[in-house]
């Protein structure tokens, strides 16, 4: 996940900033490839707010896509414990 660090105008981004970007960038992929994007980040003890947002916006992109993901999470949170797949709109923990 390549990080911008300042605004063409000098100054730092905020999260918003990074949630807007990502939300953006999760808003053209494929459903698989969401499955993808959230299965890089498991196992990754790494956080900032970089993150956060990037996190935040995967999470608010399955939302708005009707994505089942009771098996991870809910509407406020989701755990990145396991690696996931996507059966019809279902997320289902990987084996």
């Amino acid at each position: 996940m390549a990080e911008k660090k300042h605004h063409e105008n000098g100054k730092f981004f905020t999260p918003q900033d990074y949630f807007d970007e990502f939300k953006a960038r999760f808003e053209k992929m494929s459903d698989a490839e969401l499955i993808e994007a959230f299965n890089r980040e498991v196992g990754n003890p790494g956080w900032g707010s970089a993150r956060g947002a990037y996190l935040a916006a995967l999470h608010n992109e399955f939302m708005d896509r009707d994505i089942d993901i009771s098996e991870i999470g809910d509407k406020y949170s989701m755990s990145l414990k396991h690696k996931i797949k996507l059966v019809k709109k279902i997320v289902c923990i990987e084996e």
